[in-house]
């Protein structure tokens, strides 16, 4: 049987925040009970705040990569500058950093074929500046997918995907790559000096 913590614990809003959320409530918590136990039970009082160090540790062994808002927002805006020539160049690049073997598609709903171990992914990404994220782009991937017999396809998009759109991406195990997900592409893909 395999145990999933609600989204909605204490300790899975910790992992989601910044790591040092955690470390100024453990502080808290330690704080608090070597000021208001007995000394006889100070020591396991302080004890209770073990597990927000844990959580601490592994939300910043999470975050040790993370992107901040303010560089996620400049590169997001970088995006919607380019040109689809320019910005398939450095997704390409991103890919190819990543290990994939990348081909391009040029018909079709699906930009690129990535490849992988055997394993093949199809991407769609010209309408990466869409403002909105509507089932018959989903569809029209899905069907590529199948046409192609790829084992996954992704979306890139800086738009809003919208509620139909976004039950069947998650019933169809359709990746998104997002704001985030293009800054870190973008980032990847930097000329090196």
């Amino acid at each position: 049987m395999k145990f999933k913590m609600s989204d909605k614990s204490l300790f899975a809003m910790l992992l989601r925040s910044p790591w040092w959320v955690s470390f100024v409530l453990m502080l808290a918590v330690a704080l608090a009970a070597g000021a208001l136990l007995p000394d006889a039970y100070k020591t396991v009082g302080m004890l209770g705040a073990f597990p927000f160090f844990v959580v601490g540790v592994m939300a910043a062994w999470r975050q040790r990569h993370a992107i901040s808002a303010d560089r996620v927002e400049a590169l997001t805006e970088q995006a919607r500058s380019m040109a689809w020539p320019e910005f398939s160049k450095r997704l390409a690049q991103a890919f190819r950093q990543q290990g994939f073997e990348v081909s391009s598609l040029p018909n079709g709903p699906a930009d690129f074929q990535l490849e992988k171990n055997g394993r093949l992914t199809l991407v769609s990404a010209k309408r990466w500046k869409a403002a909105n994220v509507g089932v018959e782009w989903v569809n029209e991937l899905l069907s590529a997918r199948d046409k192609h017999e790829a084992a996954a396809c992704s979306l890139v998009s800086l738009g809003r995907i919208g509620p139909s759109a976004m039950a069947l991406v998650q019933a169809q195990g359709v990746e998104i790559v997002d704001a985030q997900g293009i800054a870190h592409c973008l980032i990847i893909s930097e000329p090196k000096p």
